[in-house]
């Protein structure tokens, strides 16, 4: 994938999680009992956006993680 198209897809995505995390909020304010089955849900969509839309993403095109070098191994600064 070119990495014009790539950006434009994590653009898409980082849409898609900042909708998540607003329901993330709302979900929170339910009762206990309707609550959990929502989270559950949700975190499901949230790991699928990540392991199956964002990652083949950023194995390609390292400079697009999100979460930029915090989780990347830094053995060469050591």
């Amino acid at each position: 994938m070119d990495h014009s198209t790539a950006q434009k897809l994590m653009d898409a995505y980082k849409g898609i999680g900042e909708a998540l995390n607003g329901a993330d909020s709302i979900i929170r304010t339910l009762p206990e009992d309707e609550r959990t089955a929502h989270l559950r849900g949700l975190a499901e969509m949230m790991g699928h956006l990540w392991f199956k839309l964002e990652l083949p993403v950023v194995r390609e095109h390292r400079d697009l993680d999100p979460d930029g070098d915090r989780f990347q191994k830094k053995s060469d600064q050591e």
